[in-house]
């Protein structure tokens, strides 16, 4: 293939979010000449990160652990008590989403290095706050429990995350190509990996580089791969994150023997407004995460899961596809006016939200099935059990007798006018099917072998997240594995 022009360096790093700066990082840290191609544009730069909240999930000793990490922050006024989980929660949790199918010596080390490796962000110049969206008030405290997630990166976005991570990139003397993507894999006459083939604004580009860390995202923003992996409809739904994660990586890979690993019919699929934007909707505030204290129907005016099965982040990433099984693949969420002044803090006054004093009335402006609705809500509201108080910070118990299905944990009579409702349906974040990675991020080969010189981390990578997901995990695992990928890179050349 001609060529516009060559370039040399010691490790090319495809993809500019969070796992790749980390490993673009950790790389030059050991003398190495790095070079990272981005496929946005620099106004997008940042992949999925740049969409997110740029919450860890972490596992450390005590809080002290934790205050050490923020302690340059201007921390929230009043007593606080943080409860993080420790090394055996926070894997248990993840085995468990997983139902048991993670790797599990990948899952450790995510895990156990979780602290040590955001406390080495910290030193390269990331800050980091306690999160103030996962804190309850508990007794006149300030309270985190051990299910949320604790750490956020300064400035609470995923935009001040990526900006800071490249703001220590552009300090280190870290070469950046923007709008420059991975078209193929240069290799060895032995098979290993010696550079990539990159398509750039002015054409195409040799990167001759003794190591190439793949860090460019699943293929979740491309509708043929999620139609042809995921299934019916999934080709149909709104994207949360970039518009670049395409699965060029995965193909790369794959087309040189490398091994496809991980759930390929799994993905975080969260309730999104259904007025969002069909690519990139995360940056419109789409959210829609307090269903635990509303009743969601569809519009036959059913109720078809359990809003209470558990806490949000734990609950979030699965209930997407739930919602995209019921008719027109939207569902809605009603609120009464004991918990609305709770949504302020979330989003929802960024979407289409429809209010009445009357139940009737709301479910005829929603479209839903007006009678059904109404006996959905009798009868929701006669099985609620009044033996426990609605407790926020925790599984409270307050649930119903009786339904199919009942609803576990927080369950309110929808009585107290005025209501508010809203449409949600299906947005998808990540895919969870990927390249198969050893411990030293190695990508593996079809016969089990690691592929001499290529790297891969972050969302391509399979075998991590199964059926479900933690949050705030993905960051996590990107920072834990781009760390290692770097760093093993640099020191094998």
């Amino acid at each position: 293939m001609d060529v516009k022009r060559k370039v040399k360096c010691d490790i090319v790093v495809v993809g500019g979010g969070n796992a790749g700066l980390v490993a673009a990082i950790a790389a030059r840290n050991k003398g190495r000449n790095v070079l990272l191609i981005e496929k946005g544009p620099k106004k997008s730069r940042g992949g999925n990160t740049r969409f997110t909240d740029g919450r860890f999930k972490i596992a450390a000793e005590s809080d002290k652990d934790i205050i050490s990490l923020v302690e340059e922050a201007k921390l929230p006024k009043g007593k606080l008590e943080i409860e993080p989980p420790s090394k055996d929660e926070f894997y248990n949790q993840a085995m468990k989403l997983s139902e048991g199918c993670a790797d599990k010596g990948l899952t450790e080390i995510f895990v156990n290095k979780s602290f040590e490796t955001v406390m080495w962000m910290k030193e390269q110049g990331v800050k980091w706050e306690l999160s103030p969206m996962t804190c309850f008030e508990k007794e006149g405290r300030l309270f985190w429990p051990s299910t949320a997630m604790i750490l956020q990166g300064s400035g609470l976005s995923g935009e001040s995350l990526v900006e800071m991570l490249y703001g220590i990139v552009e300090n280190r003397g870290i070469e950046l190509l923007y709008e420059t993507a991975g078209h193929s894999l240069i290799t060895h006459a032995d098979g290993g990996v010696c550079g990539v083939l990159a398509k750039g604004v002015e054409g195409m580009i040799q990167i001759d580089a003794k190591s190439v860390i793949l860090a460019c995202g699943g293929f979740q923003a491309d509708p043929a791969s999620r139609r042809s992996f995921l299934g019916e409809n999934w080709d149909l739904i709104k994207i949360r994150g970039t518009r670049y994660n395409t699965g060029e990586g995965i193909r790369m890979a794959v087309d040189i023997g490398a091994q496809a690993a991980g759930h390929w019919g799994g993905c975080h699929a969260a309730p999104v407004s259904e007025d969002s934007p069909m690519v990139e909707c995360a940056s419109a505030g789409s959210q829609r995460y307090y269903w635990d204290y509303s009743i969601m129907l569809n519009r036959n005016g059913e109720r078809f899961l359990d809003e209470g099965e558990n806490f949000r982040d734990h609950t979030y990433a699965k209930f997407g596809k739930e919602i995209l099984k019921q008719p027109g693949s939207v569902a809605f969420q009603i609120f009464d006016a004991k918990v609305t002044p709770l949504l302020v803090d979330m989003g929802y006054p960024n979407g289409v939200r429809v209010e009445s004093n009357s139940l009737e009335e709301l479910a005829k402006e929603l479209d839903i099935n007006v009678e059904r609705f109404l006996q959905t809500v009798k009868e929701y509201n006669e099985a609620v059990v009044d033996e426990k108080p609605f407790v926020r910070y925790k599984l409270d118990g307050r649930r119903t007798k009786g339904l199919k299905p009942d609803k576990t944990n927080w369950a309110q009579r929808i009585d107290t006018p005025p209501y508010w409702g809203y449409a949600v349906v299906c947005g998808l974040t990540m895919t969870y099917g990927g390249l198969k990675t050893n411990e030293k991020a190695q990508v593996i080969d079809t016969s089990d072998h690691p592929i001499k010189g290529l790297y891969a981390v972050g969302e391509l990578t399979g075998g991590f997240f199964y059926h479900n997901y933690i949050g705030g995990a993905g960051l996590t695992r990107g920072a834990v594995m781009g760390k290692i990928a770097g760093t093993e890179a640099a020191s094998n050349i």
